[in-house]
């Protein structure tokens, strides 16, 4: 705790209930959380186990985990350091959800013999993939797109795209990375055993950069805090 500053020790040393850091980039927050990391375990004898960290990037996954070996040691590894899609993936993946994921070119390709089988030439690729995306980062399937969208007929377009996709993938078995948040927040709602074990799984829950989630993370996020 000796290279933290009064703030930051407070951060990593608060143990009970919902604290938020806000600072300016490089001002030491993965620091402070590999820090917190390490309090819970040594001071509070936290299971590793019991820990969840949830990044944005591989990058900064890898970079947390590296930095708290020399905290932990060995059982480092032990605690769950991911991005919030891998964390979806290996979640579907333990409750038995059979699927490969969808992404890159083969997305294109995809999503391209679909438009050419309905004959839609008139919309790019690039502008259905965005909307797509964006509607189901903010949760909305396709019924609440097209009662978003009544009376446009290009978003109306978009929106028949959106489910020939959707059902096209199920078919194939097939899973985009929006769809790891779509899924996980679904089972997570629509059976409460599974989020209870999780929940209870892990009791302490640090994400960082926060403000960057979008609605889905967010809802999964809490849906993962126990008693929420």
């Amino acid at each position: 705790m000796s290279q933290l500053n009064k703030e930051q020790r407070k951060a990593a040393e608060f143990l009970h209930g919902t604290a938020a850091v806000i600072a300016v980039p490089g001002s030491g927050k993965t620091l402070t959380m590999v820090k917190r990391i390490g309090h819970l375990v040594k001071q509070h004898n936290v299971p590793p186990e019991n820990i969840l960290g949830l990044t944005f990037t591989r990058n900064a996954a890898e970079t947390m985990r590296q930095r708290l070996v020399p905290v932990l040691g060995e059982i480092a590894s032990r605690v769950t350091l991911s991005t919030i899609h891998s964390f979806c993936h290996y979640l579907l993946r333990s409750e038995g959800r059979v699927f490969e994921i969808l992404s890159g070119k083969d997305q294109i390709v995809f999503l391209r013999n679909i438009m050419k089988h309905k004959r839609l030439k008139d919309i790019s690729i690039g502008m259905v993939l965005g909307e797509i995306s964006l509607a189901k980062n903010n949760l909305i399937d396709v019924h609440e797109f097209r009662v978003l969208y009544e009376g446009d007929k290009t978003m109306l377009k978009v929106g028949n795209i959106y489910e020939a996709y959707d059902n096209e993938k199920q078919k194939k078995y097939l899973m985009d990375f929006d769809d790891l948040l779509v899924e996980t927040h679904r089972l997570l709602s629509d059976h409460p055993e599974i989020r209870e074990k999780y929940a209870e799984r892990y009791l302490h829950l640090l994400v960082d950069e926060y403000q960057d989630t979008n609605p889905a993370q967010l809802a999964i996020i809490k849906k993962l805090i126990k008693g929420s």
